[in-house]
């Protein structure tokens, strides 16, 4: 019994030591280039032309929104590319450098093991998220400072007053960063940490980085239209209950991935309560519990 709860109460600074290995190969892999190109990416939108076909009091909001549209598809597309990429890498690498064999010849369970892979990508994933995010939003409130102004002199010369161009510039504010959209980042987060666990549970299926990148890659767009795909089986006629079964199945080991892409309504300005990041929060958990167990038990019978 003692022995338990000893066991239990260093799991976090075993699996800490996991995850900071983790980091440290990953940042040895130079991912921290990616946020320098997006970077100059974000930038490079300061000279494209912008459509001219609309009124002059709504041509900044048109401006902030194509800014914001663009460089939300530019994170997610990393997070998608980063979560399945670098997790499928792991363990191969890790077998490869023969750093596993030293970690599992030491008492160290296999579930702090993967737990301290998943959250070394996590870490890592949040921190560039953050940096990209934060570009985003400097480019952001310097546009929008600019169509501000440049929206204000403009309105002036065609005389309007104060109280008239003041909700034009309201709405070119509304435009601009929020912290609705701020909420949308962290729940697409949520759901680049569950394709992380859904990812290492691939690769301890698989044999190859490369086949676990195909396999996560699949599994996450067959996720993002699960809901419809399931539906549409499910009501086919002749559908038998050992096939439904199997449906059933799959959606609880294949996430749901559309719960969380919902930056772009948040961008648009969907409301994004707190209730509501919470229960994705919840869900992101269960998931990641259940690929880690899992991933545990498929990890636990593979020969080294």
């Amino acid at each position: 019994m003692a022995g338990t709860l000893r066991g239990v109460l260093q799991m976090p600074a075993r699996v800490a030591a996991v995850a900071g290995v983790t980091l440290t190969q990953l940042i040895r892999m130079r991912l921290f280039l990616v946020p320098a190109v997006v970077a100059v990416l974000f930038l490079a939108l300061q000279f494209i032309p912008y459509q001219e076909n609309i009124s002059m009091e709504y041509q900044g909001v048109a401006q902030l929104q194509f800014l914001k549209d663009v460089c939300l598809g530019c994170m997610q597309l990393f997070g998608v590319v980063f979560s399945v990429a670098a997790t499928s890498l792991l363990i191969p690498r890790d077998t490869e450098d023969r750093i596993l064999y030293t970690i599992l010849c030491k008492p160290v369970p296999r579930f702090d093991y993967l737990l301290g892979k998943a959250l070394g990508v996590i870490c890592l994933l949040a921190l560039m998220l953050a940096l990209m995010d934060g570009m985003m939003s400097l480019l952001l409130h310097l546009r929008g400072s600019q169509i501000a102004a440049e929206l204000s002199a403009a309105l002036t010369a065609h005389g309007y007053t104060a109280e008239e161009i003041r909700p034009y510039l309201d709405q070119v504010a509304t435009a601009g960063n929020s912290w609705n959209l701020q909420r949308g980042i962290l729940a697409a987060l949520l759901g680049y940490s569950v394709l992380t666990g859904f990812t290492l549970l691939i690769s301890c299926c698989t044999s190859g980085s490369i086949v676990s990148i195909i396999f996560g890659l699949g599994g996450y767009f067959i996720g993002m239209f699960q809901s419809s795909l399931f539906t549409t089986f499910s009501t086919a006629p002749g559908t038998s209950p050992l096939m439904r079964s199997a449906e059933t199945c799959c959606a609880v080991l294949l996430p749901d991935f559309s719960l969380f892409s919902i930056t772009d309504t948040a961008s648009a300005g969907t409301p994004l309560s707190a209730h509501t990041l919470g229960m994705l929060a919840l869900i992101a958990g269960g998931y990641l519990l259940l690929h880690l167990l899992t991933a545990t038990w498929v990890f636990g019978r593979k020969e080294f």
